[in-house]
């Protein structure tokens, strides 16, 4: 199996957690657009998660972001077929710009080095934490993302596992 098919078969174990475990995605319409093993983007239209300004409803953006990261450790640890309770410990959020479409939220994997300290601290002590970042940005405005483009929004969450 070649590792893009390895991605997709493991980010359809994220949507199937998501419409089991977590109800309020299905609210949101959260979906997973993409995971090609270092990047996780996942999208909700703006319709279920607008606010009274015609713009996107900052709780639903800190939801898509703090799911983002979430979604990231979930995959990682599928990949490596790790059982354990995940759970977010911290997060920090700066809204930058309101969003007129559709919330994109898109979560980068750490480097290796990082990732292999994560998972052989949990071998050692059945615990573990992991810092990861996620920005949002205005679906209106990624098909011409550049340097000048900026995020809406940016998030800061630290993660962690537990044995089960």
């Amino acid at each position: 199996m070649n590792s893009v098919t390895r991605s997709k078969d493991i980010s359809q174990a994220l949507k199937t957690f998501f419409a089991q475990h977590l109800p309020i995605t299905q609210f949101m319409g959260l979906e997973v657009e993409s995971y090609d093993g270092d990047t996780l983007i996942l999208t909700a239209p703006l319709a279920p998660n607008i606010n009274d300004k015609q713009t996107a409803f900052g709780g639903s953006l800190y939801n898509v972001a703090v799911m983002a990261c979430w979604g990231m450790v979930y995959l990682k640890t599928q990949e490596r077929k790790i059982k354990c309770n995940q759970v977010v410990a911290e997060g920090h959020v700066k809204y930058i710009a309101p969003v007129n479409g559709k919330l994109r939220a898109i979560c980068h994997a750490p480097n290796e080095e990082e990732l292999e300290r994560f998972f052989n601290h949990f071998a050692d002590t059945g615990r573990a934490k992991i810092e990861l970042q996620s920005v949002i940005y205005d679906d209106e405005n990624i098909t011409k993302i550049d340097s000048k483009i900026k995020p809406a929004m940016k998030f800061t969450g630290a993660y962690a596992i537990l044995d089960c």
